[in-house]
């Protein structure tokens, strides 16, 4: 019988624990890519600190739209300056080898992997020179925006 108090207490505990969804100290974050003007789906946001800390990242949807997350998907960011990347990429098909079984039989060796086709610039995938930056408020954002422009 103190076995199923103390699991029903210990369920209790940790149910009221987790009633936010944020980080502890974290603040919510949110935003959205535009990419010569149209929302960028399937981008890779990520939010380096610009001194001590923790890093932050998010996936965009299909609107362009991100909300940032440290431990978990959307869990938060500690508030602080940030420097940020964007990152998306695709596979270039007209160069991936049909049968690359085939290829490590005959040369015994793998064949190389397809270059990606960087649909962002690739100077926006570093933090440090994206010359991408955030400052995160005590009380978050939910209105970032960055327009990467192509053309």
């Amino acid at each position: 019988m103190r076995f199923i108090i103390y699991c029903a207490a210990s369920a209790a505990m940790i149910l009221t624990g987790c009633s936010s969804n944020l980080l502890p100290g974290g603040v919510e974050a949110k935003g959205i890519v535009l990419l010569d003007g149209v929302p960028l789906e399937g981008a890779t946001v990520i939010f380096s600190p610009s001194g001590d800390g923790r890093s932050a990242n998010a996936m965009t949807n299909e609107a362009g739209e991100f909300s940032l997350g440290t431990l978990e998907p959307a869990d938060g960011i500690l508030p602080g300056d940030y420097q940020v990347a964007i990152i998306k990429s695709i596979v270039d098909t007209n160069k991936v080898t049909l049968d690359p079984q085939a290829v490590q039989e005959k040369t015994g060796q793998y064949p190389p992997s397809p270059p990606n086709i960087h649909l962002v610039p690739r100077k926006y995938a570093n933090p440090e020179r994206s010359g991408l930056t955030a400052t995160i408020s005590d009380e978050g954002s939910r209105d970032l925006k960055f327009e990467i422009v192509t053309k």
